[in-house]
């Protein structure tokens, strides 16, 4: 039987807690403390969430505190839940107070960039936690939101301790006391990268919101309205220039993680709703907090950018040869992220296609039947599947080729990466060269016949 357990300490992870609970429980190993902790020994904890609980330790945790309150203040569901749907965002809190269910299964956790790797923490916390409050430092759950690099109350910077953010196979409790070194402080002076660290953090902090269900793509539609990003007539947005000026006003305050144009695309398309690219969005859109978490647009507004997002419901342009001049931009960037990769995380090309064309832009083929410019532009991105295949293999072999400096790359490395089958490819051997030279191209057909694994 659980006995003890700790208070928890404002803005702590769960984790930090069962790690202090592992400390002050006596425990000699984290075997040990884990058997009390867990259902079996197969379903670690998540350091970002709860974990699957055995029951014992399930209802002496909701005698102390109500569950719904540790998932909201405790763990961070703020970050990945916040702006998605109001009935998945229910169930996410409903799955994760009752069952402490694997957070993966209820909302998108996407792999970490590398300034994220580890657990971080602000120096100056730590020294007050130990010497002024609580006689031991704890991990803060802000600190830990992707991005993140600024204690907000000290303005300093955070710094990565050695201990893994994500959830490992190998799964320890490692106490924020014993983990934290006397580090120094380094002052933040940037008044940017100050305010936008702020700005995520109030975004963070702010109620969440189970009844709102105003989608986020049309909350930063409207904040888009009026900027040089969309067009006087409101139909059109120009987001690459957008993703443009956010990676060069983003890399000047040192963020790790800028929002890529694909990202973007499909977050104003209503497809994605991450936390640190809707908050780099508005952020840099001078959007205020509050049009984020308690958004308010009318039911016209909400028409009018579902009637932007898919342009076949509005009516027929009064002037065809005015919509073909606006959209042609558009398409031109469309076709030219699609033919070099930048529609996909993983960069690869594809094949610029009707499909794609109104997946992206939202035209029909009956609506290009009218635009001669765009037609023009779809033209010059024409090929066939062939010359497609090739070109993903080329791309794909110099992927590998880079990433591996010298190492040697197979046939299925290829394969997996260009999405492509040995038995499509040999009509695609006559336009290796086309896209690489005659030893690139030899090399690739060498692997596809030496390599026994189809």
């Amino acid at each position: 039987m659980i006995g003890f357990m700790p208070c928890i300490y404002p803005d702590e992870l769960m984790y930090s807690w069962f790690c202090r609970y592992f400390v002050h429980s006596g425990y000699a190993t984290n075997k040990m403390a884990l058997n009390d902790l867990l259902y079996n020994r197969h379903c670690n904890p998540s350091k970002e969430f709860i974990g699957h609980l055995n029951p014992d330790m399930e209802q002496f945790m909701k005698r102390l505190y109500p569950g719904r309150q540790l998932v909201l203040e405790h763990t961070m569901f703020p970050q990945y839940a916040r702006f998605i749907e109001g009935s998945k965002k229910k169930n996410a809190l409903y799955h994760l107070e009752q069952d402490f269910c694997d957070a993966h299964h209820l909302f998108a956790i996407l792999p970490r960039s590398e300034g994220d790797h580890f657990l971080k923490y602000c120096p100056l916390c730590a020294a007050e936690e130990r010497n002024l409050y609580y006689g031991e430092a704890y991990w803060h759950r802000k600190h830990q939101i992707r991005n993140m690099n600024v204690c907000t109350r000290h303005r300093c910077r955070l710094v990565n301790s050695e201990i893994p953010a994500k959830s490992d196979h190998v799964f320890t409790l490692d106490p924020a006391e014993t983990a934290i070194k006397d580090t120094a402080a380094e002052s933040v002076t940037d008044p940017c990268e100050l305010e936008f660290a702020c700005y995520m953090e109030k975004i963070f902090d702010s109620p969440m919101d189970f009844q709102n269900d105003i989608p986020i793509g049309a909350v930063l539609y409207f904040g888009m309205e009026g900027t040089k990003y969309m067009s006087k007539t409101c139909r059109i947005r120009n987001t690459r220039l957008l993703a443009d000026d956010m990676q060069d006003f983003f890399s000047k305050i040192g963020l790790a993680d800028i929002a890529s144009y694909y990202q973007i695309q499909r977050t104003l398309l209503g497809s994605r709703s991450n936390f640190f690219v809707v908050s780099q969005m508005a952020f840099f859109l001078g959007m205020p907090v509050e049009s984020l978490v308690s958004p308010e647009l009318s039911e016209e507004q909400l028409i009018q950018e579902r009637n932007a997002r898919n342009p076949k419901r509005e009516e027929c342009p009064q002037d065809w040869n005015i919509y073909d001049e606006e959209m042609a931009p558009v398409v031109e960037q469309a076709a030219y992220d699609i033919y070099h990769g930048n529609m996909n995380d993983a960069g690869r090309p594809d094949k610029v296609t009707e499909r794609l064309i109104k997946k992206y832009t939202g035209l029909t083929v009956h609506r290009l039947e009218n635009m001669p410019k765009c037609c023009e532009i779809l033209r010059g991105y024409k090929e066939t599947y062939d010359e497609n295949w090739a070109r993903r293999m080329v791309w794909a072999y110099k992927k590998l080729k880079a990433e591996r400096q010298g190492g040697p790359v197979f046939w299925t490395d290829i394969r997996k990466l260009a999405g492509v089958k040995k038995h499509k490819v040999s009509d695609s051997y006559q336009y290796l060269e086309r896209y690489s030279n005659r030893d690139i191209a030899d090399e690739i057909i060498s692997l596809t016949y030496n390599d026994t694994d189809e």
